[in-house]
């Protein structure tokens, strides 16, 4: 019985297939076509090399053809384009919850030895000198509030 998730990657080893034998698997490049087919997908460190645009649109396109998906990155920048945040190491999730409130949790993540998104370090830093009351995600977002 063939599962409806999907996992789209370049670099899981064979060992690591094994484990997922009933998902179906994309190893290759994929179009949006390719995605409708299934329900859920999995993005495993495929979309590194992507720029932010593109990322953005293919998030959209899926979320408009209501496809689940978890981009699974060690990329901290990527985080800033998704809605909810699992940080997971040591074989169980360390943190969870919307992305926003899991990067206030500065102290917890530096511990944790994961790197801010350099928009959310930048906010953290500006809010401790009172520029600014709030995180931005986006350079126009933080050099309006900057200027007003």
């Amino acid at each position: 019985m063939t599962s409806d998730m999907t996992i789209i990657s370049t670099n899981l080893n064979k060992n690591i297939l094994k484990n997922y034998s009933d998902y179906n698997i994309i190893t290759t490049e994929f179009t949006y076509d390719d995605l409708l087919k299934y329900s859920k997908v999995i993005f495993y460190n495929v979309l590194n090399n992507k720029r932010e645009e593109e990322i953005k649109d293919l998030f959209n396109y899926l979320k408009e053809h209501h496809i689940a998906f978890i981009n699974v990155t060690n990329n901290e920048e990527q985080v800033l384009l998704t809605d909810y945040l699992i940080i997971y190491g040591k074989e169980k999730i360390l943190i969870e919850g919307p992305t926003l409130e899991v990067l206030k949790q500065e102290k917890l993540l530096k511990r944790l030895g994961i790197a801010l998104p350099f928009m959310v370090e930048l906010s953290l830093l500006l809010q401790d000198y009172g520029l600014i009351k709030d995180i931005y995600l986006d350079y126009k977002s933080l050099e309006d509030a900057l200027w007003n």
